[in-house]
């Protein structure tokens, strides 16, 4: 039973506690039981969307989202997740179609700015990608570190590598501001710091990063930041990239073996493995 009772609101509000929390398993119980005692509860159905994306089932959380919208086609937020749902699952032009639609409506949205980026950079137009990117790092706010690690990767990818080091420079130097600020006990802000290292080749750097945040993370929480989620699995799995590349082949078989405790599926843990 949930804490206040026996109904939809109750399981709804403890999904979202859970959520927050980082227990996403639980949180999708919640809101699956929340839509079951009361299927016209669009907020659960939108909720439990997120959720499934975080864990990776994007046809899931599309399902979800896409209920959420036909009910509610004036909402924005459902429309931004949606369309960043479509990014995972691998439906791009569907994508900028809700990102586009987002922007007819609300001309400055920065996520919807960098939904577009990412289509781009999904697709390969690396520069189209960039534009889009710089739009949304000129919002400002929350947006600025994502803008500005997509903006450093498409760079890269497209070959102005002043660029990209400059955007990486300004994500990583956000990062370090946010763990002083808040003491850096966390592991979000470490893993991020790790994946704008691995994308500048300074692999030991990376490394040391995602160390630091397996330090503070936990086996069965979920954890997003900047639109980015990953679980500790992913933590060992990115340090054992990092071995690989430095040409450390058995120690980076042996993390792909603790992956494989953590998480049997897990793609980066298999290839680790030689699977």
């Amino acid at each position: 039973m949930a804490f206040g009772g026996e109904d939809a609101e109750s399981y709804y509000d403890e999904g979202v506690t859970a959520a927050m929390t980082g227990d996403v398993d639980r949180a999708v119980r919640g809101f699956e039981k929340a839509i079951r005692l009361d299927n016209s509860m669009s907020a659960a159905y939108h909720q439990l969307g997120r959720c499934y994306l975080r864990i990776g089932k994007a046809d899931l959380a599309v399902a979800m989202l896409t209920q959420v919208l036909a009910k509610r086609p004036e909402q924005l937020l459902p429309r931004l997740d949606l369309g960043y749902a479509l990014l995972s699952a691998g439906r791009l032009d569907e994508a900028r179609r809700q990102f586009q639609q987002v922007l007819l409506l609300e001309a400055g949205s920065a996520r919807a700015r960098l939904g577009l980026a990412q289509a781009n950079f999904q697709s390969g137009a690396w520069a189209a990608a960039m534009n889009e990117a710089r739009a949304a790092i000129a919002s400002g706010g929350v947006n600025t570190f994502p803008g500005l690690y997509l903006l450093g990767r498409a760079a890269k990818l497209s070959g102005d590598y002043e660029a990209a080091s400059g955007a990486l420079k300004k994500a990583d130097a956000l990062l370090e501001a946010t763990i002083e600020k808040t003491g850096g006990d966390k592991p979000e802000s470490h893993y991020l710091r790790g994946e704008v290292a691995f994308v500048q080749d300074n692999f030991a750097a990376a490394l040391d990063h995602y160390r630091t945040a397996q330090g503070h993370a936990r086996h069965g929480k979920s954890y997003t930041a900047y639109g980015e989620s990953f679980a500790l699995a992913d933590v060992l799995a990115k340090q054992g990239l990092c071995l690989q590349r430095m040409g450390q082949a058995d120690r980076a078989r042996e993390l792909g073996l603790r992956v494989g405790d953590l998480d049997p599926g897990h793609k980066i843990g298999k290839a680790l493995r030689g699977g």
